[in-house]
């Protein structure tokens, strides 16, 4: 085989070519430009927030990585409802970040997915952006809702097991079925089907009463759970008012 060639069918100049752009301003430019009016401003709103939220908490360590990791965890979160690339970057910051706070608070299934973002979506958007962005974007079909089942299931039952047998978490069966939708979530945005926003809306959800409950047993400060709150507001601008509900609606139409 070509030592060019990557087993996925990308050569690695590309991938060398979109690690170096990652360096370059034109990168964050194309990345932040061209956002629906809608994620722009829920951007802002967002970002004043999550601030507002974690300050009264002082600046200790954890309060700043919760602060910081949920602003651009945020921006990932809208880059990817306008289908841009450098949701890759913002989402491999992110994760590695709120992973710190979830050792803290003693959420291991949420570091997990965590990961499986790092590794299946941040840095296949950051080596192979270029070609993610511009696959098609596609309406739920039969092997979407196979993907989706399967992913599901193993995964609840593996997180499951970790938070009760190898690490103990306070919150196994929540912790678990949160992550476990995450993880789907990601499969689905891995594959360009436009419902992956259904899952992320659930994961959302799952993610608020997480650190509600994280929060209110004193495992971790309220800025995740206002994050997440703040994530179900994209989730409503990826169904309805981003490139995702105008191509699905195209295909429809067809």
């Amino acid at each position: 085989m070509n030592n060019e060639q990557s087993t996925s069918g990308y050569t690695w100049q590309d991938v060398r070519t979109n690690m170096k752009q990652i360096f370059t301003w034109s990168y964050y430019k194309e990345g932040f430009s061209g956002w629906d009016k809608q994620s722009y401003a829920w951007l802002a709103i967002g970002l004043v927030v999550i601030l507002v939220t974690g300050f009264p908490h002082g600046l200790e360590i954890l309060s700043v990585l919760s602060m910081v990791g949920g602003a651009i965890g945020f921006a990932c979160t809208l880059a990817i409802t306008s289908n841009k690339r450098i949701n890759g970057l913002l989402g491999f910051i992110s994760a590695i970040l709120i992973s710190i706070v979830a050792f803290h608070s003693k959420n291991y299934s949420d570091i997990v997915m965590q990961m499986v973002y790092v590794v299946a979506l941040d840095l296949n958007f950051m080596f192979f952006g270029n070609a993610w962005q511009n696959r098609k974007i596609k309406a739920m079909n039969a092997n979407g809702w196979r993907l989706a089942l399967v992913t599901f299931v193993v995964a609840f039952f593996l997180l499951f097991m970790m938070d009760t047998h190898l690490l103990i978490s306070p919150r196994p069966w929540l912790d678990a079925f949160s992550a476990a939708i995450g993880v789907t979530g990601a499969a689905l945005t891995i594959a360009k089907f436009h419902s992956q926003y259904w899952m992320w809306t659930l994961q959302g959800l799952m993610s608020v009463t997480l650190w509600g409950v994280t929060a209110w047993q004193g495992d971790a400060n309220w800025v995740l759970f206002v994050t997440y709150i703040l994530y179900l507001g994209n989730d409503v601008i990826g169904l309805f008012f981003s490139p995702w509900s105008r191509a699905t609606k195209t295909a429809n139409a067809k």
